[in-house]
């Protein structure tokens, strides 16, 4: 059998998933040996039971002891995230193009120093949808801003605040994090075999 071979089926689920993004986590810089790292789950390859926070090359930024994440906070209905896939039968290759779409409500000089910095940056990417599942973009590539704007509008019911693209092209469509209880003071990573000792969220004010 070959490695690409079907391995099992699917069947039609219930009907009680929602669209739409909740919270994002930006990791503190881009680490480029991930994929060393972390252990994935023997059944479902693409979910990661642990992270390996401590090996990470971006470990220990800025705090010298954590993993630190920064955690944005979403409105409902604004932003989305994309995987496309690239598959190329003349050349026998395939990638993945993750996107994420985001949009930012009002304008300070505090998120614009931030996205400045972001843009100047490539970072991983921790994404939790309204479902509570949690991804993780640009584990091998990072992910770079690809565009996005700062408005102030022009109607008064008009958006003033940003929006971002963010874009990764890996070799993998994207990866889970093992599925949150939807509680504890790591939420949602409280899953993750080493979230509690090893990662350090720190929230907007």
């Amino acid at each position: 059998m070959s490695n690409c071979a079907l391995t099992s089926g699917r069947i039609v689920d219930c009907k009680d998933q929602i669209g739409g993004l909740k919270t994002i986590f930006f990791c503190a810089d881009y680490s480029s040996n991930i994929g060393q790292h972390m252990t994935v789950n023997g059944t479902d390859p693409l979910q990661i039971d642990t992270a390996g926070f401590t090996g990470w090359s971006a470990y220990g930024t800025p705090t010298g002891s954590t993993m630190t994440l920064y955690k944005y906070d979403l409105r409902p209905n604004l932003s989305s995230m994309t995987v496309n896939f690239n598959a190329d039968a003349a050349t026998g290759t395939t990638f993945f193009t993750q996107t994420l779409s985001l949009t930012l409500q009002k304008i300070d000089a505090a998120t614009s120093n931030q996205i400045k910095l972001l843009c100047y940056n490539r970072v991983q990417i921790f994404v939790q949808d309204t479902n509570d599942n949690v991804f993780l973009l640009g584990v091998d590539n990072g992910c770079d801003v690809s565009g996005g704007t700062i408005v102030s509008g022009a109607a008064k019911g008009d958006l003033t605040g940003y929006t971002i693209e963010f874009t990764a092209e890996e070799k993998e469509p994207i990866y889970n994090i093992k599925k949150t209880n939807g509680s504890g003071t790591d939420y949602p990573f409280d899953q993750l075999g080493d979230a509690d000792s090893e990662l350090t969220i720190v929230s907007g004010t």
